[in-house]
């Protein structure tokens, strides 16, 4: 079990200056696509007849396929086809982002500023997602956002996923930034919990969660979307 280190006060910037390295979730933290994921999960449990809880969806948000078919199989028992039915629900998802991604609400509100903020101050942008590198590469493509991303690491590249620090802390080294001199913005628990794991103050943003126990204990700072965020980065 992942061991929670003491939260990292994010108050302790103020009068330091900006940040050097803002790292961004992305499924839910730039693009509205938690919605479609769960809409997915629910057209596969229709067509294989499981039960499918949003209790259990929200525990999937922020990890990685690996982790999400291993908590399926603790929930429904090694006797179902967990791995048919995350497959059935990842084709379906794309299915529904097939057309969304290219419309007018993909973005969330905000992103458009907040990178060209960061952009004009030198500040370098990461993206540390758990979806793979294919579907990173295609949303900030579509998106028009890749010219405003320094890099990005998928949770297929790192040994563990959220909560876990990997990926952060992988994004830390190959940007040659101190995680200290570094901040998150997540949208998950899983997320909040892996950046204070790697020492990362992480401002939380929510989307489909919108509270849970470890938000509150490990992100002092809550914003109602990345347009707060922007405005809060200008007055360090």
């Amino acid at each position: 079990m992942m061991v929670v280190t003491s939260v990292v006060s994010i108050e302790r910037r103020i009068g330091l200056g900006l940040p050097s390295l803002v790292i961004f979730d992305m499924d839910g933290l730039m693009f509205d696509t938690e919605r479609l994921a769960y809409e997915a999960w629910q057209i596969a449990s229709d067509h294989y007849g499981f039960q499918f809880e949003r209790v259990l969806f929200e525990q999937f948000i922020g990890i990685t396929n690996q982790d999400i078919v291993r908590k399926m199989a603790d929930y429904y028992g090694p006797s179902h086809p967990v791995q048919e039915w995350r497959a059935y629900m990842r084709s379906k998802k794309y299915e529904l982002e097939h057309s969304f991604i290219r419309g007018p609400h993909f973005k969330k509100e905000g992103l458009d500023k907040l990178l060209q903020f960061l952009k004009s101050k030198g500040i370098k942008v990461a993206v540390a997602s758990s979806s793979s590198t294919e579907v990173i590469n295609r949303f900030l493509t579509v998106s028009d956002t890749l010219p405003f991303i320094d890099l990005y690491v998928s949770g297929e590249e790192v040994p563990k996923g959220k909560p876990s620090p990997d990926i952060f802390l992988e994004v830390c080294t190959r940007s040659k930034v101190k995680p200290k001199d570094a901040i998150v913005l997540e949208d998950s628990p899983a997320g909040i919990q892996a950046a204070n794991n790697a020492s990362i103050p992480a401002f939380f943003i929510p989307d489909f969660v919108k509270e849970s126990e470890v938000i509150c204990k490990l992100s002092p700072k809550k914003f109602v979307n990345l347009a707060e965020v922007e405005q809060y980065l200008r007055l360090l």
